[in-house]
């Protein structure tokens, strides 16, 4: 793409960021966003109106509303992994990392790391089970290095327009402020990054089956949920509000979208060490409603936080700065990044396929006698 080219994309990118398309993105993230009349009459326009636009804004920004969902109540642990590869053998890493089963998001990366970035929902009760598989595919020679973090929940930041100038259609990004919210901030840390103290299964089947598609499409109707599911628009109706949303299987609905251009901006993810949980608290409970970032995890048992980024390449410069600033202040012991291709990635959702008879399936001899074998193709 020519730089005429790209200021061409970046302007028309901008013109769908009016205030009015900032409302209903927010409308979608605090009510059911299958309920269109809600979301309209909470914006105070026509039903015909907001769905016209959210069709603009899913084709011109890529918008998308997804379920978020408690792993943790699915006996599922949330796992985080880096794998790094030698030069030339992406392709290889990246089937072999498929092999394993139970990924839900995979991209590349390079960096610090050289290979893949992937997410796993695992169970728990297999937990050391997934360790094995990576040590197995280390001596395989499918890698050549991994870091694998045991983490809660990913807690996902709602779009927020707090730092976006309508009048002049541009974000200005308030480093100073945030570190004065840093500093302000509650040193509680938040429920949902609490260590989990049990992974009870919630779940059966076919709320799995709900799940997954809910998280593809959080704007699903029932009656199409009925259509891939084979149940009907009433059972699919009382499993929804009974089972899913009576049981906390799903925490709330995310409206996804980037903020800005992918051409002019850096995804990375950052692996924080703080001095203390206090520390890592005031930090995570600023983030409500910054635009830089995508979503965060705690590593448990640490006071150690993996944050997805999405910053403009200009502004970059100055999270790192913010970032050394907090070292300076002593709330960061230590931190370091990887940068995300994002482009292409693999994303997968609630492993239901593995689920049989009340209880995860995990047959780790299986994958690494299919890893074996692809190796000795290569």
């Amino acid at each position: 793409m020519s730089q005429l080219e790209e200021l061409i994309k970046v302007s028309g990118y901008l013109k769908a960021l009016d205030e009015t398309n900032a409302e209903i993105i927010g409308a979608l993230s605090k009510h059911d966003p299958r309920n269109i009349s809600l979301v309209a009459k909470s914006v105070g326009l026509p039903n015909s109106t907001v769905a016209f636009r959210i069709k603009q804004l899913i084709k011109k920004m890529g918008l998308e509303v997804n379920a978020r969902v408690d792993f943790n109540k699915l006996g599922l642990m949330r796992a985080i992994v880096f794998a790094e590869t030698l030069p030339g053998q992406w392709n290889t890493l990246w089937k072999a990392l498929e092999n394993l089963g139970y990924l839900t998001y995979m991209t590349k990366c390079h960096g610090r790391f050289y290979g893949c970035y992937a997410i796993f929902a695992f169970p728990a009760e297999y937990k050391n089970k997934l360790k094995e598989c990576f040590d197995q595919a280390k001596r395989l020679k499918a890698l050549s290095h991994f870091l694998l973090f045991w983490t809660t929940n990913l807690c996902e930041v709602h779009p927020s327009f707090d730092w976006y100038d309508f009048k002049k259609r541009t974000w200005i990004f308030q480093w100073q402020q945030w570190i004065n919210e840093i500093m302000g901030a509650s040193d509680y840390l938040s429920e949902s990054l609490a260590d989990p103290k049990e992974y009870p299964i919630k779940a059966d089947e076919k709320d799995l089956l709900l799940l997954r598609q809910l998280e593809k499409n959080g704007v699903i109707t029932f009656r199409e949920l009925a259509k891939v599911s084979g149940m009907s628009p009433r059972t699919v109706a009382y499993r929804y509000y009974k089972h899913l949303v009576d049981r906390n299987l799903i925490v709330d609905h995310m409206t996804h979208f980037y903020p800005y251009p992918y051409q002019i901006c850096d995804a990375c993810t950052f692996i924080i060490e703080f001095a203390g949980e206090q520390a890592l608290a005031k930090f995570t409970n600023s983030l409500g409603n910054k635009p830089f970032i995508l979503s965060y995890a705690k590593v448990l048992g640490e006071n150690t936080l993996i944050t997805n980024t999405y910053i403009p390449k200009a502004e970059f410069p100055e999270f790192i700065n913010s970032l050394n600033r907090l070292a300076r202040m002593h709330l960061i012991k230590n931190f370091f990044h990887t940068v995300l291709t994002l482009i292409p990635h693999k994303r997968g959702g609630v492993p239901h396929e593995f689920f049989k008879d009340g209880t995860w399936e995990c047959n780790v001899e299986k994958s690494i006698k299919e890893l074996r074998e692809m190796m000795g193709s290569n």
